[in-house]
């Protein structure tokens, strides 16, 4: 009895099949190597998206925005010069008057805690860097006039917000090392502006340096930067070095004498910006605290949020 043999497949045909095949196995749902092998990749990004979500919903809780109804006096400065305009900085003569200073220490005694540094996303104390005592300001009706007129001394910029307010008080050997205040800062979001201003300044030392400024020409400029006799005496027998580490935190120095310092007057303020229209940090305002020798310093920090298209 003679067995009947299957018919013989050609290879093309084999080889048809076989790809056919493959491309149904696919189809229906077959795992691909390449989401087994990146779902690791996937989780790492999914928190890594959480914690800039989070970060991003705290820079935005912090901005502070004026209550409905609220009503400001006018407000006149005595003076306001600047003193560069690439980066722009300008020295303003009574930001807040007496009585305005007077009332935002008073609100930020009860709220003094000791002052911290963010280093890489953690919170950390180190008076090495940062000696001092910070107090989150309640908003009341003159805290959130300030508010309104260090925004309103910008020019309302668009998609700019002013930042909630931190009041400092530095006692005897308090400083706060070379930093810049612009450390995150992109074309879409950063901190493009800031204020300083002197609500008492009951001291000796304490001024607020920035080495890589050029000094302006003139003595009349001597009302508000230490010049070269004051210097002489606020140095006596010590040798001024400059120090420093690029893009954070640097070594704290004696007294320097490069660029210039802005003597601690009360009721005055220092305003600069940060950020380029670029997005880019100017290397020009790299500053410290200077150590207070003796008494008490408080100042007033303002800075200025830019969000790009944010509308509370």
């Amino acid at each position: 009895m003679r067995r009947l043999l299957p018919p013989s497949i050609p290879l093309t045909s084999l080889l048809q099949y076989l790809f056919l095949a493959a491309i149904a196995y696919l189809l229906a749902g077959a795992p691909s190597p390449s989401s087994l092998s990146t779902f690791s990749f996937t989780a790492d990004s999914s928190q890594a998206a959480h914690r800039t979500a989070a970060l991003h919903a705290q820079t935005l809780e912090n901005l502070a925005h004026p209550e409905p109804g609220l009503e400001c006096a006018q407000y006149a400065y005595r003076g306001v010069y600047v003193l560069s305009r690439e980066p722009l900085v300008v020295y303003i003569e009574g930001f807040v008057a007496r009585e305005e200073a007077g009332e935002i220490v008073g609100l930020s005694n009860p709220h003094f805690t000791p002052s911290t540094i963010w280093n890489q996303g953690h919170e950390t104390l180190d008076p090495k860097i940062r000696h001092s005592e910070k107090a989150r300001l309640p908003r009341t009706p003159l805290i959130q006039c300030i508010e309104q007129r260090a925004h309103s001394f910008q020019g309302w910029r668009p998609y700019t917000f002013i930042e909630k307010l931190w009041a400092q008080r530095y006692g005897v050997g308090g400083h706060y090392t070379y930093h810049y205040d612009w450390s995150t800062a992109t074309a879409q979001a950063g901190r493009v502006s800031s204020f300083m201003v002197y609500l008492e300044a009951n001291c000796t030392g304490g001024g607020t340096h920035f080495p890589r400024l050029a000094r302006p020409v003139g003595a009349q400029w001597c009302r508000f930067l230490e010049c070269e006799g004051e210097r002489e005496r606020e140095r006596g027998d010590g040798h001024a070095r400059e120090g420093g580490r690029e893009g954070g935190k640097g070594k704290r120095e004696e007294h320097p004498t490069q660029g210039i310092i802005f003597k601690p007057i009360p009721g005055n303020a220092i305003y600069w910006e940060n950020m380029r229209p670029d997005g880019t940090g100017y290397w020009e305002t790299w500053h410290a605290g200077l150590p207070v020798k003796t008494g008490v310093k408080i100042g007033l920090n303002i800075w200025t949020w830019f969000q790009q298209g944010h509308v509370p």
